[in-house]
């Protein structure tokens, strides 16, 4: 589809901006190619799904996160080129001395940075929404390395599983769920990824900081959105995998309790496959006026909305933004009688769990055994992996997301 639109007029609008009209030949062109792109991607995808090709749906990932929205490859660098001094290479970790601590990540400060960066590493492409964020680095104290990240978020309103365990009051669902939050990005970067570091940071979300935080940042706020005040106390955490059954949340456990508990899968909805053609999506749309550009008040999934809006008026079916992949869905219960507390009655005490009382276990229980099994663990330059990484990402002036 051509990136650039042709118009065969211009008026003036009263606060003296033109607006361009389109000729309807111009419009019928522009629908036909995007209606067959759409067609086509839906296809391939489908087929990728019979034959249960999994590269096939990270290359997706990748080229949907490297045309998302604000990244931008140079300035990603520039930030590594001034923290790569807390990225280590393999032969400078000794696995046994490693000492994870926890430091919550604001937007514009050291930390938030780091978060940024590491959470650019990833395959995973990631839009922002609205709503209460906690984001947090995981950080070895002992050899002043990230470890990795969490991030925590709003829930979804709607999780068919979650709400399924729930007798809600009527009425009240929603009330209810923001007792919740959701775990949008958890992770470990090499070298630690090596060790399983990821397990570890699975884990710290159930941690005894990640309530305590909460409770420090949102203790007596209301929503910016529906100005009402934000339930306490954290109860419970959901995340989901990132294809179908996960290695990372599964057997997740703490001295024989299960931290994260599969509760079953999505129905396998969203946008994924359809991602690159996100771009021809907003100028079609922009063509009639009809693009949603977000922000305040019109809601967290504007890129849902706009590929919905593209499907009616192309005459296809929103059926097409089933993709099929059904992530696995995990529930952390950060408090006991979780279930009362969601039905309207009282919570029960929050389940304490130390970060130095998991990372030892964790250290005990899956780090040092995996540096036995895989001596070679090491011997890669984590540090050239993670910026061979950031240097395929686009600059902001050759992203047409970032526009």
């Amino acid at each position: 589809m051509a990136k650039v639109l042709s118009s065969t007029n211009e008026t003036q609008q009263p606060n003296g901006d033109a607006q361009i009209i389109y000729h309807p030949s111009e419009i019928a062109r522009v629908e036909n190619e995007l209606r067959d792109s759409i067609l086509d991607a839906c296809s391939d995808f489908e087929h990728s799904l019979i034959g249960g090709d999994k590269d096939y749906l990270r290359s997706l990932h990748q080229r949907a996160k490297l045309n998302a929205p604000g990244m931008d490859g140079r300035k990603l660098l520039a930030l590594y080129k001034k923290y790569s001094h807390f990225f280590r290479k393999g032969d400078d970790i000794n696995p046994a001395k490693i000492k994870p601590v926890m430091y919550l990540a604001p937007q514009h400060t050291r930390w938030g940075d780091l978060f940024v960066l590491v959470r650019s590493l990833w395959s995973m492409p990631y839009n922002k929404g609205y709503g209460r964020r906690l984001r947090f680095v995981v950080f070895d104290e002992h050899h002043e390395a990230v470890i990795g990240i969490i991030g925590l978020q709003s829930p979804p309103a709607d999780l068919g599983c979650r709400d399924d365990l729930f007798d809600y009051p009527k009425g009240r669902k929603l009330d209810m769920v923001n007792f919740t939050m959701d775990a949008f990005s958890v992770g470990a970067v090499p070298p630690y990824s090596y060790l399983l570091g990821g397990k570890l940071c699975a884990g710290l979300i159930a941690s005894d900081p990640v309530r305590q935080a909460y409770w420090q940042q949102y203790a007596g706020k209301k929503s910016e959105m529906w100005q009402s005040t934000i339930r306490q106390p954290l109860a419970a955490v959901t995340t989901t995998s990132a294809f179908g059954r996960s290695s990372m949340y599964n057997r997740l456990t703490h001295e024989g309790r299960l931290l994260a508990e599969p509760i079953g899968y999505t129905l396998g909805y969203g946008t994924l496959h359809l991602e690159h053609l996100y771009s021809n999506v907003r100028a079609y749309l922009e063509m009639s006026g009809e693009y949603n550009n977000g922000g305040f008040g019109s809601g967290p999934k504007a890129r849902w909305q706009n590929l919905v809006t593209a499907l009616g008026k192309l005459g296809l079916s929103g059926s097409l933004l089933r993709h099929g992949v059904k992530r696995e869905v995990f529930l952390y219960k950060l408090v006991d009688d979780l279930d009362t507390g969601m039905a309207g009655g009282t919570f029960g005490k929050p389940r304490a769990l130390s970060c130095n009382d998991h990372s030892q276990y964790w250290l005990e229980r899956w780090a040092l055994g995996r540096a036995k099994r895989f001596p070679d663990w090491n011997k890669q330059d984590a540090r050239e992996v993670i910026a061979q990484t950031l240097a395929q990402i686009p600059r902001s002036d050759t992203n047409p997301a970032t526009a």
